[in-house]
């Protein structure tokens, strides 16, 4: 029951970058890569692709769905570099703020790491071509699924690779939220693809 005393909204979580998906594209692509590198991101994806292959128990028991998740990851990792760069070119003016304070050094270290390395020339100058891509390659319920076995697997895991379990959720959020966007995107929904194409 809602109060008419307290003037809070219920059920809603104003502070969740989630609830900028659906209304501002650029402002979500910048929280993405705000929470986690281009680097980081990578790594983590292909953190959870090992737990995955390595879990007993998980949905990857079968050689066609450890085959499928294999290519399944490398087009989502294309699909993060392809997202990195669209962030990099809307956010340039943002991204120059927050590295303002830093030491020069440090300014080229972060730059070097951060670079795109599984797009081609033309796809780098054109990173939608990496988006239209992924959703003609993948199906979007297929990959709900596939980000959820992963989830699963990496929670379930029990092998000796040290896993910090600390921040999955947000993980699993940052990836849906990019794949979202991508579908959104192939379909021209409600701007989105003119907001983050348009320079």
């Amino acid at each position: 029951m809602e109060s008419s005393t307290t003037g809070r909204q219920r059920f809603y979580k104003p502070w969740h970058f989630l609830n900028q998906a659906g209304k501002r594209p650029l402002r979500i692509l910048w929280e993405v890569f705000y929470n986690y590198h281009l680097d980081e991101m990578k790594e983590e994806l292909q953190c959870w692709q090992q737990c995955a292959l390595c879990n007993d128990n998980s949905a990857y028991s079968e050689e066609e769905a450890r085959e499928d998740l294999m290519d399944f990851t490398r087009h989502l990792l294309r699909l993060i570099e392809a997202y990195h760069i669209m962030n990099e070119r809307k956010n340039a003016d943002r991204k120059y703020k927050q590295q303002k304070g830093l030491p020069k050094d440090a300014r080229k270290m972060i730059a070097k790491m951060n670079s795109p390395v599984l797009l081609t020339a033309d796809e780098k100058k054109d990173p939608e071509l990496v988006i239209t891509q992924f959703c003609e390659t993948i199906r979007r319920s297929y990959v709900q699924m596939e980000l959820l076995d992963m989830l699963d697997a990496v929670i379930t895991y029990k092998g000796d690779k040290e896993i910090y379990k600390g921040n999955l959720v947000l993980f699993y959020e940052a990836l849906a939220v990019l794949v979202n966007l991508a579908y959104r995107m192939c379909r021209h929904e409600n701007g989105v693809k003119s907001a983050l194409v348009r320079g």
